[in-house]
């Protein structure tokens, strides 16, 4: 079999397609995309099968799509849409070798056609599911005929536009809104890419919504500078910077379980002469690759150094710990010194604070009630870019302004948290 197809693409990869004429030329192209979209449905009953025989655990997958990607070394991504493409429509034979017939059987017999893509099919089954289950019973089968016919005659752009109208035209009395369908369809998907930005989608129940928009209404509000500039950041801008803070409070906060035995934590590995130097890159836990001098800013105040010997086999030969994080007893003092946010015209509470460095650590500041500053995220993350730095004036903290804003330089304090 293998062979058969092998020869079959040797044949197309040495044509000589300048040779063809351009109705042979769109024939045979036509054909291929078929063939493309025949052969989807063959993996269909290949994942089936794999999951039949309990391939996954036999080689030590998570699940069927780990299996998929170690075996073809697709993209996780990938992996998971082709296992759940499947899944709705290929048959699935039980251990008592009783066969079951695919959940979308007109989407599968299009596949196995040819006619439609697996992004058609994507499409179809993604448009079945989100129909509320009363009406899936009575419809379903349906809108699955519709859709898979205007899929042979529309991409799936097109189609999915479609497929919106079929929807919504089955639900005019809002089905879609109940309170059961958002929670069977809730969702959070977070891409990262290699540099460990991300793009995140999802939908969010009435109660996450509630409650994310309840804690950015506090977080993520306009932040005037200290002279009345208005905030230059967008709307989204300051909802991430909100959502970010709120993240830092909770870890910090440590209400969070912790992960195979360790408290939840950041974790960014460089080598101690790039840490001091801010030079070439970092890791992250999750794999992302960062420039040390952004892993250095994002660890900030709160920060636990360890250092790791290994060998020239990556074994540990040893290793020290190291603190720079402020402890509770620190961050108590500050707070009654400080009373919130130091920076000039903010009114962060305290409770929404870090300790901030005066003296940054990386050159050689101490962790102490003398070097430290409570600073909201939002000015910890961005005074510098701004041109304000940090010092300490009779005890307490003040900034610097930039020269643009004051050519002398005289530093300022926080009037609203304690009166100096």
């Amino acid at each position: 079999m293998t062979t058969m197809i092998g020869d079959a693409a040797d044949a197309l990869l040495t044509a000589e397609l300048s040779s063809w004429d351009e109705s042979s030329l769109l024939d045979a192209w036509r054909e291929v995309e078929r063939l493309r979209n025949r052969l989807a449905a063959v993996e269909h009953r290949f994942v089936a099968e794999e999951e039949r025989r309990g391939l996954p655990f036999t080689h030590g997958a998570r699940n069927p799509a780990g299996f998929v990607r170690a075996l073809l070394r697709v993209h996780p991504r990938e992996a998971v849409a082709r296992v759940a493409v499947a899944s709705a429509a290929a048959p699935v034979t039980t251990m008592t070798n009783e066969v079951v017939p695919a959940p979308f059987p007109r989407v599968a017999a299009a596949q196995a056609a040819g006619s439609i893509s697996p992004r058609h099919a994507a499409v179809v089954v993604a448009a079945v599911q989100r129909l509320p289950d009363v009406v899936q019973v009575e419809h379903g089968a349906r809108v699955e005929a519709e859709l898979v016919e205007y899929a042979t005659q529309f991409d799936p752009h097109q189609l999915g536009t479609l497929a919106l109208r079929v929807t919504t035209l089955l639900d005019q009395d809002g089905a879609l809104a109940d309170v059961a369908y958002r929670e069977r369809h809730r969702d959070l998907t977070i891409r990262q890419r290699p540099d460990g930005s991300a793009s995140i989608s999802g939908e969010a129940t009435a109660e996450l919504a509630e409650r994310l928009l309840t804690v950015l209404d506090a977080l993520a509000a306009p932040r005037p500078a200290a002279d009345g500039t208005r905030d230059l950041r967008t709307a989204g801008q300051r909802r991430h910077d909100g959502l970010l803070d709120a993240l830092d409070l909770l870890q910090r906060a440590e209400l969070l379980p912790s992960v195979a035995g360790i408290s939840t934590t950041v974790l960014l590995t460089t080598t101690a002469a790039n840490w001091s130097s801010g030079d070439a890159v970092a890791v992250t836990g999750h794999g992302a690759i960062l420039p040390t001098r952004e892993a250095i800013r994002i660890a900030g105040g709160d920060t636990r150094v360890m250092s790791v010997d290994l060998d020239e086999h990556g074994a540990v030969t040893g290793h020290t710990d190291t603190r720079r994080l402020f402890t509770e007893t620190q961050r108590l003092a500050m707070i009654a010194r400080d009373g919130g946010c130091t920076f000039p015209g903010c009114d962060t509470p305290p409770a929404w604070t870090q300790a901030h460095h005066v003296v940054d650590h990386a050159n050689g500041g101490r962790t102490t009630i003398a070097n430290g500053a409570l600073v909201c995220g939002h000015h910890h993350r961005s005074h510098a870019k701004q041109g304000w730095r940090s010092v300490m004036r009779d005890g307490r903290p003040a900034w610097i302004p930039p020269p643009w804003l004051d050519p002398h330089r005289r530093p300022r304090t926080n009037a609203r948290t304690r009166p100096g």
